[in-house]
Formats: C-alpha cells, sequence, structure tokens
C-alpha cells in the first residue's frame, strides 16, 4: 500500500529505455511540501526527497533516441514486409509478418510517446537526474503539476487548499505547457546525494 499523503506521478520503470533487464527501476511521488524519488533493486529502496522551497530550475534536454528508434523500427518493418511478400512457403509468410505487426505496433507506440529527453533537477548542492521522466510530453505535465507547488514554497501565492487540490489532481489533467528550462549540451552529474536518513515506510511499485 501507498503511504498516505503521497500520490504516484509516475509507473515504475527501468532508469533506461533500454534497460529492460535490469532489476533497479524508478518512480516519482508527490508529497505535500517535497518530490520523493524512489529507486527499487530487488528487495531494497532508497529515497531521495527534494523539498520544494530547494528547488531551483527543473530541467529537459531532449535527446534523439526516440528518433533514432523511430528509424530503425521503420527499416525493420520495411525488411520484414519485402521478406514476407517475396516468401514462396506459406510458414515463413506467417513468420515475416507476424513481425511485420511486432515492429509496426512498436513505431506506433513509440510515435504516440512523442520525443525522448532526459531531465533533471537543481538544487544548491546538486543536479539530480530524473530517470523516470524519458519522454517530453510527460515531464511537461508533471513540471506543470509541481511548478506552483514550488513557487508556493519560495515565496508565491498558493493557499493550502490550492496545494491540496493540486495533490489530488490527476497527473493526466495538468497544463503541458509548463514553462521549463531546456538543455543542448551534456547535463552536468550529481553534485551530492539528497538521500534521507529516515526513509518513508517502502512504497509498492
Amino acid at each position: 500500500m501507498v503511504k498516505t499523503g503521497y500520490q504516484r506521478l509516475t509507473r515504475a520503470s527501468a532508469r533506461g529505455i533500454f534497460a529492460v533487464a535490469v532489476m533497479s527501476r524508478t518512480s516519482l511521488w508527490l508529497g505535500e511540501d517535497h518530490l520523493l524519488f524512489v529507486e527499487s533493486s530487488g528487495y531494497t529502496e532508497k529515497y531521495k526527497r527534494f523539498y520544494f522551497r530547494d528547488i531551483q530550475t527543473l530541467m529537459v534536454q531532449h535527446t534523439p533516441i526516440g528518433h533514432t528508434l523511430n528509424i530503425l523500427f521503420a527499416i525493420f518493418l520495411v525488411l520484414t514486409m519485402i521478406f514476407g511478400l517475396l516468401a514462396q512457403n506459406t510458414g515463413w509468410r506467417i513468420f515475416f509478418f507476424i513481425f511485420v505487426g511486432i515492429f509496426g505496433l512498436a513505431l506506433v507506440i513509440n510515435l504516440f510517446k512523442g520525443q525522448t529527453c532526459n531531465c533533471f533537477l537543481r538544487t544548491a548542492v546538486q543536479i539530480e537526474e530524473l530517470p523516470p521522466l524519458r519522454r517530453v510530453r510527460r515531464a511537461q505535465k508533471i513540471f506543470a503539476r509541481i511548478h506552483p507547488l514550488i513557487a508556493a514554497a519560495q515565496g508565491g501565492e498558493l493557499s493550502a487548499e490550492m496545494i491540496s487540490a493540486q495533490m489530488h489532481e490527476p497527473a493526466s489533467s495538468a497544463a503541458a505547457d509548463a514553462t521549463v528550462s531546456e538543455t543542448t549540451g551534456e547535463a552536468a552529474t550529481t553534485i551530492a546525494s539528497a538521500e534521507t536518513p529516515n526513509p518513508p515506510p517502502k512504497l509498492d511499485s
């Protein structure tokens, strides 16, 4: 059971797009005054809290991975379709057209998810990567949702009632046009750890 007071922002996912077989999985959770990053690996979980009052910048760095995947899926789709059409044996034709369906579905899903990215959170002491956010559209929705909470924690105008409403608002309904910083060069690595000495109870992923 998820601990009361936290709301899931992302589902648990592997650290990278290609890291399907890796056991380490990460997720983001929304607390009343902080963002909780959870990394699960087998029977252990690590927690990092980023308090809204300490967050200075939310960064989105576009990557070419999604475009590259689209090209690869399209090439394999065309090749398997050609082999399927040229195959004389019915069994081989069925075999190739099964892969046509697989690559076609993968292409459609990747196109639907949108452009890939790396996201980073910056505080006064560190720049932390946010592995659960690998797509621009999802990152914009989540950043749009937590942006007013950050503004309120740093002296902006947001009442307790509005913060509570934001906490219970589904992530899918948040505006996708958040103002986020975008970087085009190499992102900086972590400077210091933000792990909490008193982690919350284990969260189900």
